[in-house]
């Protein structure tokens, strides 16, 4: 399983892809708090999306503890749904946390916690020949215009798919 937080389940909405990732990704599970965060907007389409995914039983949805959140939130400059997703994180049971947070991504890293991205997501999509090379890079420039990512990360995911 992997765990994701808010920001990646809609980057990937947004961009046509949260289906077809679930589709060859291990089962993705998320903390109710991140589920509450993904369906703020109940008429979006990446609400409407998420919604039917988690009814479909394509995303699951555990309860963590607020007294866990909050100590994390206390240590780290994270959100209530990207530090739910790290207390759930549990690596005997977990692949990765799925994220574009940069503080979770810093906290990842110190914590030797695997993780990958929507960028990543893509790229994953190609090598399993669930997309083109064209729509690869087509997915990766909207993720360039409504994600927050360095050029010299666009850039390498880029390469990956050259």
């Amino acid at each position: 399983m992997i765990v994701s937080n808010t920001s990646t389940l809609v980057l990937l909405a947004k961009i046509g892809c949260l289906e077809q990732f679930i589709m060859i990704s291990p089962p993705i599970e998320i903390p109710s708090q991140v589920k509450e965060e993904s369906l703020f907007y109940p008429e979006s389409y990446y609400a409407l999306l998420i919604h039917k995914l988690i009814t479909q039983g394509k995303i699951n949805v555990t309860k963590v503890e607020e007294k866990n959140i909050r100590i994390i939130m206390s240590q780290f400059r994270l959100d209530k749904g990207e530090a739910a997703a790290y207390v759930l994180f549990d690596s005997s049971k977990h692949k990765a946390i799925l994220t574009d947070d940069g503080e979770l991504i810093k906290l990842c890293k110190l914590q030797e916690v695997p993780f990958t991205c929507a960028l990543g997501a893509l790229v994953r999509l190609y090598e399993k020949k669930v997309i083109t090379k064209e729509k690869t890079l087509e997915k990766i420039s909207q993720l360039q215009k409504i994600g927050r990512y360095s050029p010299k990360l666009i850039d390498y995911f880029k390469k990956e798919v050259q």
